[in-house]
């Protein structure tokens, strides 16, 4: 059992610092690269968002980009608290109403076909960007070529046990999306910090291949482009990142989490298997030898090998992670993440293996 432990942990250990060293390393911010080469479509769909409207899109009108190379359409998906009328208000943006049919795919489609820029950038309506970020979208573009670009993402604020949590867990996932994309494993991407070509989405075929799930705009569509050879690059730049509210309960980051891993098997190739098949084991292989040591104290040796690797690496990759966030404060809630961290990767397995019904957006899917 120690034995196994102690492998258990070497292997967890090597595959975190794999993902570092394989993950993109991040740039220095260089505000004024290549300004105006690119013009851009800011897509947004909103489904109730009344509460964080405004802030989003004062964000995209705060860019400190050419005006007349981009613009901001915002597309509301049958809101029932009044965001449409927000968005119809508010000078410099295009405002659209969904009618036919629904979801965040359906919305962002109708904004895309009336998009008049070659590049589409999306974000989500209860997130804000930094004044720089077309800019720093459009330097990737023009140094890597790519057709498709997804960048980092940040919770905040993060002073509570659940933002805490999520924050650190995003700025993890950040380097686990980063290392796929560059050693061309596997293509993670997030919603909330995306850019295509048009041309790019059309040729893909949009969202057709996976219409039928409810979420997936992210994960889904990169997935296809990646089989269909486009060229997909992240974005390591502090002034790409994104800036997203955490969940306001426990109930809704449960929720969300299962909506995530409903569409791991959709998605996950082998390789990205591999990496949440090695974290649920470790974190399953923990708590068993927790309860198995009740019985058998040998086994609470095991539980200390793995606890006290796996608890080290993981501050370590952490304090990295969040650092190049600047969402260090996250930290305080160190211990108390690794906790529900347990729950959570097995919840997580859980409905990834046996999907089911989640809400989202006050809308019951599959």
């Amino acid at each position: 059992m120690i034995v196994f432990s102690i492998l258990l942990s070497i292997v967890y250990a090597g595959m975190i610092i794999g993902i570092f060293l394989a993950s993109v390393e991040p740039t220095e911010k260089k505000s004024n690269s290549a300004l105006g080469s690119k013009r851009f479509s800011i897509v947004v769909a909103a489904r109730n968002e009344a509460h964080n409207i405004v802030a989003c899109v004062q964000s995209l009108l705060n860019q400190q980009y050419p005006t007349h190379q981009f613009e901001v359409i915002m597309v509301d998906d049958h809101s029932t608290d009044g965001t449409f009328e927000i968005i119809s208000s508010i000078a410099g943006i295009r405002a659209l109403s969904l009618t036919e049919g629904q979801g965040k795919k359906a919305a962002l489609a109708l904004g895309i076909s009336e998009a008049k820029f070659e590049i589409i950038a999306t974000t989500d309506a209860d997130c804000t960007v930094g004044p720089h970020w077309l800019t720093a979208l459009n330097r990737q573009f023009q140094n890597s070529g790519a057709d498709l670009l997804t960048g980092p993402v940040k919770i905040s604020p993060c002073d509570s046990t659940v933002s805490a949590f999520e924050a650190m867990d995003a700025a993890i996932m950040m380097k686990v999306t980063a290392a796929g994309i560059r050693q061309r494993l596997y293509f993670l991407a997030n919603g909330a910090n995306l850019a295509f070509t048009k041309k790019a989405y059309e040729e893909v075929g949009g969202y057709k291949s996976h219409i039928h799930h409810a979420s997936g705009d992210d994960v889904f569509f990169y997935a296809e482009a990646a089989r269909q050879k486009k060229r997909i690059d992240y974005v390591a730049d502090q002034e790409a990142i994104v800036t997203t509210l955490p969940q306001p309960g426990w109930t809704q980051l449960l929720e969300q989490r299962k909506r995530w891993a409903t569409k791991t098997r959709a998605y996950a190739g082998r390789a990205i298997w591999m990496v949440q098949a090695t974290v649920a084991i470790t974190h399953a292989a923990l708590l068993l030898m927790l309860f198995v040591a009740l019985f058998l104290p040998k086994a609470g040796m095991g539980a200390l090998i793995i606890l006290s690797t796996k608890w080290m690496v993981d501050f370590i990759a952490l304090w990295k992670a969040t650092g190049w966030q600047n969402n260090r404060p996250a930290l305080r809630f160190f211990i108390q993440g690794q906790i529900i961290y347990l729950y959570i990767i097995l919840y997580s397995a859980w409905y990834a293996l046996f999907p089911g019904e989640y809400k989202w957006k006050e809308r019951g899917v599959r």
